[in-house]
């Protein structure tokens, strides 16, 4: 049951850091919407969606290519070696590329996003960003390829958004308006980097020179072009609301909608955290052909995730106002959209694991053929509700799209693989959400007539313990014993080896 513990260790570890970085934009975009207004956080959420969409094309698919490939060579340092080198080697070079473009053609993005020359500005700006972004995503993969997740995460996680938190009220209160939209994320994306880069040496034993004489590997590049399609499709998947808002609106619309979307994604943290450790070890599972371990792995990280987020969902989709009025006033008319975005996340969180199992078993085209009909069906979706609802059109656009995405590739991997995310113990976390819920929309009116900070305290203490006590009171599952066990000593017991 080892492999228990590493998952629950690991995505312990990557949850808190993915948490903290999460709290962290939270507050940066608090602060943006209380200091700057609705009008700059709407730009700063257009130019990251250009910039992240950019990153993609510049890490090419190499960052899941190194997961796999890492492990395939297990027990050859000179092919991992090889295989790391040629992939942080071909990243930075597109990254650079990447950059360049986007100068020359940052007023005609902004021009196409209804944004005004502030718009073009920080594109500008946070294209410098880039080849460190870049840079520091590769080296984290590479790392994670050897089971070592930690580097990865307090770069990404932590450094980065503490910095741009940090950076933005010095440039605020120093500089002015616009320069703290303009500077911190650059900087951030530099000190993650200059952070990272000793760690790659000392767990993978790559160094300068192995990355400057690295030659292409083509095995390598087929594997990840393919990945590179499905990660820019996910990507513009993911953005593709804000984009299409910034097109058919103005960029106060996206700034409303932004604080919405950002709380729903707190939501996703949770599987992104727990698939980063399961996709090496499903990897090396499936090179192994242990089939049926893949299985339990995925059924018990699947349980795990759905019980994790369900607290965090109840109270997002029955307690909007509080949440949104920590931006201000203005923000509580984004309401809607958070519970459709919190209900699209907990869909995305709950079934997403169904991709990584099928990047890591060799389905990258199929993976490919899916992110493309979820990506033309948003854009269709899109065009057609934001017109009619507005802000709640590209919310409504994005639920549809990722409950038939999760349908359908639960679907996949139950035909390709004769596996399924289903466990007869899954019952145990919805019939607590059930319950939770039943007295969290019976109290909500209470809750709403206190102060927004009180109203918000007592909701997050109603749904947490009533959510908890009735999972105690069903009783944990062994491989959950397990882990409170390991990790909680002073019990006095053991878990079974």
């Amino acid at each position: 049951m080892s492999r228990n513990r590493v998952i629950a260790g690991q995505a312990g570890l990557s949850y808190g850091g993915f948490l903290f970085g999460q709290a962290s934009r939270f507050a940066f975009n608090l602060l943006v919407a209380r200091a700057l207004g609705a009008e700059a956080l709407g730009t700063y959420a257009l130019a990251i969606a250009v910039i992240q969409i950019a990153e993609v094309l510049a890490i090419a698919g190499f960052d899941s290519a190194l997961l796999r490939f890492v492990n395939l060579h297990q027990g050859d340092p000179a092919r991992q070696k090889a295989v790391i080198g040629s992939a942080i080697k071909t990243g930075m070079l597109l990254s650079f590329s990447v950059a360049i473009l986007l100068l020359l053609f940052s007023g005609s993005i902004a021009s196409m996003l209804n944004g005004s020359r502030l718009l073009k500005l920080v594109i500008c700006c946070y294209a410098a960003a880039i080849p460190f972004n870049v840079s520091t995503m590769l080296f984290g993969h590479a790392m994670q390829g050897f089971s070592r997740l930690q580097p990865k995460i307090i770069a990404t996680q932590i450094i980065s958004p503490l910095l741009l938190l940090l950076l933005t009220p010095v440039f605020l209160y120093t500089a002015g308006r616009d320069e703290a939209l303009f500077f911190p994320f650059a900087l951030a994306a530099a000190g993650s980097f200059f952070w990272i880069r000793p760690t790659l040496k000392k767990i993978t034993g790559v160094v300068s020179t192995d990355i400057l004489r690295a030659g292409a590997d083509r095995a390598m590049l087929a594997y990840a072009l393919p990945f590179m399609g499905v990660s820019l499709l996910s990507m513009m998947t993911h953005w593709l609301d804000v984009v299409m808002l910034g097109i058919y609106t103005d960029t106060a619309s996206v700034g409303i909608y932004h604080p919405a979307a950002r709380t729903a994604g707190l939501i996703r943290a949770v599987l992104i955290a727990f698939s980063g450790i399961a996709a090496p070890m499903i990897a090396e599972l499936h090179s192994g052909s242990q089939k049926g371990e893949i299985e339990r792995i995925y059924r018990m990280v699947t349980r795990w995730i759905v019980a994790i987020v369900m607290p965090a969902a109840l109270f997002f989709m029955l307690l909007p106002e509080p949440v949104l009025n920590l931006f201000g006033s203005r923000f509580g008319a984004g309401r809607t959209v958070l519970v459709l975005l919190t209900a699209a996340s907990l869909m995305q969180a709950s079934f997403g694991l169904a991709s990584t199992v099928l990047a890591m078993t060799g389905y990258s085209r199929l993976s490919f053929i899916n992110a493309l009909g979820a990506f033309l069906l948003q854009v269709v979706l899109n065009a057609l509700l934001i017109p009619l609802m507005g802000i709640n059109g590209a919310a409504l656009a994005t639920l549809i799209v990722f409950i038939l995405l999760s349908a359908l590739r639960i679907v996949e991997v139950r035909h390709v693989l004769t596996i399924t995310p289903f466990s007869v113990s899954l019952w145990k976390p919805l019939v607590s959400a059930i319950l939770a819920g039943m007295l969290l929309f019976a109290l909500r009116p209470w809750l709403l007539a206190l102060s927004p900070f009180i109203s918000l305290a007592a909701g997050v203490a109603l749904t947490a313990g009533s959510y908890a006590a009735v999972m105690l009171l069903l009783k944990l599952e062994e491989e959950e014993r397990e882990i409170i066990l390991k990790y909680m000593p002073f019990s006095g017991k053991q878990p079974k080896q």
